[in-house]
Order: structure tokens, then sequence, then C-alpha cells
């Protein structure tokens, strides 16, 4: 029995929500511009959601090393 694909269905609702706004010039385009303007459009979005959740991955990573810094300055002024 063949295991189910798991999909992203919250994904592809926010991209939905997304393309929306551009549906009365979608609905005047040609198969073939269609095509072009939609995988053209999907990279972009995906290149922004890439460089937001990396944005994010940087921020927690200087966020826990500024954590780390100030436990260390916290423990060191313990001892003094």
């Amino acid at each position: 029995m063949a295991k189910p694909v798991t999909f992203p269905t919250q994904a592809c609702e926010q991209l939905n929500l997304w393309l929306g706004g551009y549906e009365s010039f979608l609905k005047c385009m040609t198969p073939g511009n269609f095509n072009w303007f939609l995988h053209t459009m999907l990279y972009y979005y995906t290149k922004y959601v890439w460089g937001k959740q990396q944005l994010q991955k940087e921020r927690e990573k200087r966020k826990i090393q500024d954590d780390a810094s100030d436990a260390e300055q916290n423990t060191a002024s313990d001892y003094d």
C-alpha cells in the first residue's frame, strides 16, 4: 500500500491568496504567457520567502549568541 503524500496546504493557501491579487491581470493572458508569468512569480515568491526564513535564522542565531554572551558576563560578575 502506498504511503500518503503530505502536502503543505497552508503554503498553497497563502500562495493562492497572494496570486489572487493578480487575478484580473491573469485572466487576460494567453496560456503561454500565463504559464511564464506563474512560474516567474513562483520563483520570485520562493526567493522572497527563503530570504525571510534566512533572516529569521540569522536573528535567532544572533540572539542565542547574545544570550550566551550575557550569561558569561553575569557569571563572571558573580565572582567579582
